[in-house]
């Protein structure tokens, strides 16, 4: 990808996504958390297939425009859901090998079909290996039993599930409206939900694969990988936004008859902060270039995923917090609008693993590169 189509793709996205507290603070707590006309608008705009391979109807740009369209998103606060049903879900169905893929891919890149990956077991974790639902084979399909949480939105229209087989996971299409499905919506900090999904001898039939078990581990990794750098990169804007308050506040704030942000004290701080986030931002850049080489191994997409993860949630937290802290009181307000990029930033640094477990995954795939 040319660096001019990157560059359209980012004053395309900061263009249509501009930060507006009132539609935030309307959404919190409604059915969706988000608005399905936008999430269309985003569709006509191409954004849910930037990552689609051009062979299968997408632009084929790759991680680094999703993640650029992920920035701008941050710096709005956007609560659709651009990671998860936008980067992952089509990542999935459009490299899967099963006869659900293909035809499910076309409504979800057009917007029409909000779709949500569901991988992770009730306690969480990286490893996908720890799956909690179960396939047991049927005459015609599969029966899906288990829990999966943390999917995101609770409100999608489908679920591509990853169930364990005998022979291995297995990712199948699972409308939100089948027999055996039961969806919970666990509230996260910033008034959005989460799903729990308990699936109860579900049916599954063959023609709803999406990927089986030869493919379906590998793809679900990489698309796992390709999931947290969007995330880490819609903090790193969220991150943007956040100081460029606060520095406008320490400009504009008086005591004793001169601005707070010529107080050597505030400056050094606003500094540390200013710190945090060109780290987090290096780290997503040095991430990036990797998960778009196709010389990568997936030991080292991995890696570099887990890297800008771990700096992007360590930082936001603490920049956001930093925030509130130098606003003093009115940073505790709901009514002032920072309040709505540290909520988005405690509930986006917990989403597909906080800043200490991915430290942990890079520590032991860099012990085991070490050892080989």
């Amino acid at each position: 990808m040319s660096d001019d189509i990157l560059t359209m793709l980012d004053d395309a996205a900061a263009a249509f996504a501009r930060p507006d507290a009132r539609r935030n603070r309307a959404l919190r707590g409604t059915a969706d958390g988000f608005e399905r006309s936008r999430w269309r608008e985003m569709a006509e705009l191409g954004w849910l297939s930037v990552v689609v391979p051009e062979a299968a109807g997408g632009l084929g740009l790759g991680c680094r425009a999703a993640a650029a369209i992920a920035t701008r998103l941050g710096q709005a606060a956007f609560p659709e859901p651009f990671v998860a049903a936008g980067v992952m879900a089509p990542w999935l169905l459009s490299r899967g090998d099963g006869p659900a893929a293909a035809r499910a891919l076309a409504a979800v890149i057009a917007g029409e079909c909000v779709a949500a990956p569901a991988w992770q077991p009730s306690a969480g974790g990286l490893d996908i290996e720890a799956c909690a639902v179960r396939a047991d084979p049927l005459p015609e399909g599969l029966s899906l039993s288990g829990e999966a949480r943390f999917c995101a939105p609770a409100s999608a229209d489908a679920f591509i599930v990853a169930a364990r087989t005998d022979a291995g996971l297995v990712l199948g299409w699972v409308d939100r409206d089948l027999p055996g499905l039961t969806v919970q919506a666990e509230p996260t900090a910033d008034g959005g939900a989460l799903a729990r999904l308990v699936l109860e001898r579900l049916h599954l039939p063959a023609a709803d694969i999406v990927a089986h078990a030869a493919s379906a581990p590998t793809l679900l990794r990489d698309a796992i990988d390709a999931g947290t750098a969007a995330c880490a990169a819609e903090l790193v804007g969220l991150m943007d936004r956040a100081l460029e308050m606060t520095l406008e506040y320490l400009r504009t704030r008086k005591q004793f008859g001169k601005a707070i942000g010529s107080f050597q004290a505030l400056q050094h701080r606003a500094v540390d902060i200013w710190i945090q986030r060109q780290l987090a931002r290096a780290a997503l850049d040095a991430a990036l270039g990797v998960l778009d080489s196709p010389a990568s191994d997936a030991r080292a997409r991995t890696q570099a995923a887990s890297s800008a993860k771990a700096r992007a949630a360590h930082a936001a937290l603490l920049l956001c917090n930093q925030a509130v802290q130098l606003h003093g009181a009115i940073g505790f307000t709901d009514e002032y609008d920072l309040g709505i990029y540290l909520n988005r930033a405690i509930a986006l640094s917990a989403w597909m693993g906080n800043a200490a477990e991915h430290r942990r995954r890079w520590g032991a795939l860099a012990d085991v590169h070490q050892e080989v």
